[in-house]
């Protein structure tokens, strides 16, 4: 291997650092007094200033050995190494920008060697298809701590089962068992998690089929999918449902998901179609879903399953109208559940940290729900072009009902929006305002947004009740209570929420126990004539 003057390649490559201002100041000062200081003395103690890659890497190995049972000096040897790491790199390349290093205990890993052209262009080649694919994952600006999870977690697992099994070729049964594998390890308690090998196994399939990979969030694991006759039947229902206007997108989700509940329970019972399939059947399949799915509530199961079976009857999908089996619950039990209150609304914002672009935008959500009441689904999907900042509205179309809203904007929500989106908010051609706080950039999801209200809470030392079933929809319930007890008419309360029934206004009448006691009857009539009772 050619040598080269180890001062003098030195001397070149913090030229060419200082000039390209690859590095901050600082660390290019580090570089020269911790890392090429170290290298220089060295081998100028031994008398010999040429090198070559092997010289470097067995000093580094020396170095190691002295340096890894002290864990004060771990930030000196990281620099030392990617000083060393930095001089053979400006050797080979003449370039100073220094890709990721493995940890040094990986560094003979195949992950991070580069394949040869010959495996590169073989797109069954599990070598060349793990760098590629790596490469391709890089350029969606992807947090290094993440890449770095996906190839310890991940990549690196898949290419180990390719290497036991001697093959370079892709097999997409080798990453199979390595998924299947990983999941009976966190099932038997001995791993966390195995989301990483999950997503790696995914990427790899992707990109070997078209050599591409678009970001997507993985179904669950265990999904159990319909046969695909059920499976058609239900998107045929969504479908008409949607375009019919029944059910608005939110709606038909919900719908399918339900429906689905109840066909695999038809599965289980031995049916892969409607033939055959009595009123009998769908009573007692029904029963059963509702009593493993539906324990606190089976309204929504009756309704949609019912729905869907009159369809299918309507439509000439089934010869009988198998609706008629699905019971009709004539007075549902419907549960009251409790908004936030004032004290909690104050601590749940005081405690979060307005300092951080993700505090300004939880602040900002979270001020919105409170003075507004809306459904975290609807502030989400938010756009800047939903807001007159001069008339201080909101104008949206609601998700659940379809039906458009006006609302007023406060001076709180409006202030906490600006500072989001003037300070906080990374510039992109995403149209909601909202937006996840890690690459790649995207809208916030519900998800994201439960778990942030979580932590707050957390902080805040808000206890979760189940019973007042805490979330983003308790300041929905708290805004319409706090109407109710302010005098607001229950149809003008309808109309803020946006509900389309009025009935829809009943549990917060229901939560305001203050509206409850003055709907009651005065005694004070029983009382003066005590002795007719």
């Amino acid at each position: 291997m050619k040598k080269f003057d180890v001062s003098v390649i030195a001397e070149l490559a913090l030229r060419k650092l200082k000039s390209e201002k690859t590095f901050s100041v600082q660390k290019i000062s580090q570089i020269k007094t911790i890392g090429f200081r170290a290298l220089l003395n060295h081998f100028e103690s031994v008398g010999n200033l040429l090198v070559n890659n092997d010289i470097l890497r067995n000093f580094l190995e020396k170095q190691y050995v002295s340096y890894k049972d002290d864990k004060n000096l771990v930030k000196r040897w990281q620099t030392i190494r990617r000083s060393a790491e930095l001089l053979m790199y400006f050797a080979t390349t003449g370039r100073v920008d220094l890709p990721h290093l493995p940890r040094w205990s990986k560094r003979d890993c195949q992950l991070y060697i580069e394949p040869s052209i010959e495996q590169l262009s073989n797109n069954d080649n599990i070598y060349g298809l793990v760098w590629r694919t790596r490469a391709a994952l890089n350029a969606f600006g992807y947090a290094d701590c993440t890449l770095i999870y996906y190839d310890k977690s991940g990549f690196s697992k898949l290419l180990e089962a390719h290497r036991d099994a001697r093959t370079e070729t892709y097999s997409r049964k080798l990453c199979a068992g390595v998924v299947l594998r990983t999941q009976e390890l966190v099932n038997a308690g001995k791993l966390h998690r195995y989301q990483a090998v999950r997503k790696a196994a995914a990427l790899l399939h992707e990109f070997h089929q078209y050599g591409s990979i678009t970001p997507t969030v993985l179904s669950p694991f265990d999904i159990v999918h319909l046969n695909p006759k059920f499976e058609a039947l239900v998107d045929e229902y969504g479908n008409d449902a949607l375009f019919s206007e029944k059910l608005s997108e939110v709606s038909v989700k919900t719908a399918k998901s339900i429906i689905k509940g109840f066909l695999l329970d038809l599965e289980d019972a031995g049916f892969t179609t409607f033939e055959g399939i009595t009123l009998s059947t769908v009573g007692r399949v029904i029963t059963q879903t509702a009593s493993n799915h539906y324990k606190r509530g089976s309204d929504s199961l009756l309704h949609y399953v019912r729905s869907f079976l009159k369809y299918l009857y309507e439509y000439d999908l089934i010869q009988t109208d198998l609706s008629v089996a699905i019971p009709k619950i004539a007075a549902p039990f419907k549960k009251v559940y409790q908004g936030f209150t004032d004290d909690e609304i104050r601590k749940l914002l005081a405690a979060v940290d307005r300092n951080t672009p993700i505090g300004k935008r939880d602040y900002a959500i979270m001020t919105l729900a409170a003075q507004t009441g809306m459904r975290i689904v609807d502030i989400l999907k938010l756009r800047r072009g939903d807001i007159d900042w001069r008339n201080r509205e909101i104008y949206i179309a609601q998700s659940k009902t379809g039906n458009t809203l006006s609302l007023t904007l406060e001076v709180e929500s409006g202030n906490a929006i600006c500072d989001y989106i003037l300070n906080a908010r990374q510039d992109c051609d995403i149209s909601n305002i909202f937006l996840c706080g890690s690459y790649p950039l995207r809208a916030m999801q519900g998800t994201t947004a439960r778990g942030a209200l979580g932590k707050y809470m957390s902080i805040a030392g808000i206890e979760a009740d189940p019973r007042k079933r805490y979330g983003f929809h308790s300041f929905r319930r708290a805004f319409g209570t706090r109407l109710l007890e302010s005098g607001t008419p229950v149809h003008l309360l309808s109309q803020l929420l946006g509900h389309i029934d009025l009935d829809s206004a009943i549990p917060y009448m229901s939560a305001s126990e203050q509206g409850l006691k003055e709907c009651c009857l005065s005694l004070t009539f029983v009382e003066s004539e005590g002795d007719a009772i």
